[in-house]
Order: C-alpha cells, then sequence, then structure tokens
C-alpha cells in the first residue's frame, strides 16, 4: 500500500468511512491515483474524483456528512506528513 493510500484511509476511518466498506457512506475506489489527488486538491480532487468516477458510495451525503462532522479538512491542515505527502 502506497503511502498516500494509507494517509487517505487513515483520515476517512477517523470519520468512520471505510475504503471498500459496505456499509451506504462506505467509499469504493476505481482509480488508484484518487489518494494522490486528494492529498494533492483536497475537496476540489474529491469531487472532481467523483465526477470522473474514480470513486463513488451508495449514500454521497451521508459521505460528505461524516467528512464534515470529523472536520477532515482542519485534520489535513494540521498534519504535516501530509504535506510532505502532496510534496
Amino acid at each position: 500500500m502506497r503511502k498516500s493510500e494509507q494517509t487517505v484511509r487513515e483520515l476517512l476511518e477517523s470519520a468512520d468511512i471505510k475504503v471498500g466498506g459496505s456499509r451506504p457512506w462506505d467509499i469504493q475506489v476505481h482509480n488508484d491515483q484518487f489518494y494522490d489527488r486528494i492529498l494533492r486538491d483536497a475537496s476540489l480532487g474529491l469531487g472532481e474524483g467523483y465526477v470522473d468516477g474514480w470513486w463513488d458510495c451508495e449514500a454521497v451525503d451521508q459521505f460528505i456528512d461524516r467528512v464534515l462532522r470529523a472536520d477532515l479538512r482542519k485534520a489535513v491542515e494540521r498534519n504535516w506528513r501530509l504535506a510532505f505527502q502532496v510534496l
């Protein structure tokens, strides 16, 4: 598993979201470049990746609700390890 994938998985798990999980808010990743795109482009990369079919989930509204409630954006901003993933 690449570091970018591991990092994104850990962030999502902090919001009780699993990659490849079976719950409606869990995501299915169809393109491994998704992980780098998220770390590089944050929410824009998340949205564009969805439109491009790189990931999906059964209940996008529940997924977004969990991301917002967990305040993952701030977690990314505070995590210097993520900065090195992007570089």
